[in-house]
């Protein structure tokens, strides 16, 4: 990238920064005109970079027929996306998409109600500020973003790893990493990384 007489270079690290389900089962034709822009509990423009090849991204079902959608490729993005443009480029992707059910394992049970990545190296919860917010106000509270996020993470160690809410909330605090996915997209949102390689 130049500037001036000079140039950066950085690593690309690809990934769809959209992806999502349709989030509300309403069938009132306002909302059909909800806002494409901010992230909801349906995914969406999610904005999470650790969401490239090989990772899952697990989406709650509202609606029947909810279907899928994915838009807007970045090429790369740092977290936080303080300007709103990545390095924006056209990507071919490949989605395997599975109907998990609710009790099967096939799904941490928080994914069944909130989105949740994985890679092959962590678990991410994940928090947005307003996750209706395509339909109403769009909430711009990071505070909000990073209270869900860690509220999800520690149902995810309780439900899913039997560990206690207090430990949890412990662990959470000495060695997960929380971070800011975005704050462009008025509903903002926190991701946490839990590694599993502290639970080998």
């Amino acid at each position: 990238m130049p500037y001036g007489d000079a140039q950066v270079r950085f690593p690309l690290r690809p990934f769809m920064r959209m992806m999502g389900v349709a989030f509300s089962p309403d069938t009132d034709p306002e909302a059909a005109s909800a806002n494409s822009i901010p992230p909801t509990r349906g995914g969406g423009n999610i904005d999470i970079r650790l969401l490239g090849a090989g990772s899952a991204f697990y989406l709650p079902v509202f609606a029947e027929g909810a279907l899928f959608y994915v838009d807007a490729p970045h090429r790369t993005m740092g977290d936080g996306e303080a300007a709103l443009t990545a390095m924006e480029g056209s990507l071919r992707g490949t989605f395997r998409l599975t109907v998990c059910t609710p009790g099967s394992g096939d799904a941490p049970e928080v994914a069944y109600t909130y989105p949740f990545g994985e890679t092959e190296q962590a678990w991410i919860p994940i928090g947005l500020s307003d996750p209706d917010g395509s339909l109403g106000g769009q909430s711009g509270d990071l505070d909000i973003a990073m209270r869900r996020a860690v509220v999800n993470a520690l149902d995810f160690r309780e439900q899913e790893k039997g560990m206690d809410r207090a430990t949890a909330y412990a662990y959470l605090s000495a060695a997960a990493d929380f971070t800011v996915s975005q704050v462009v997209d008025r509903t903002v949102g926190v991701h946490g990384q839990i590694y599993k390689s502290h639970f080998a």
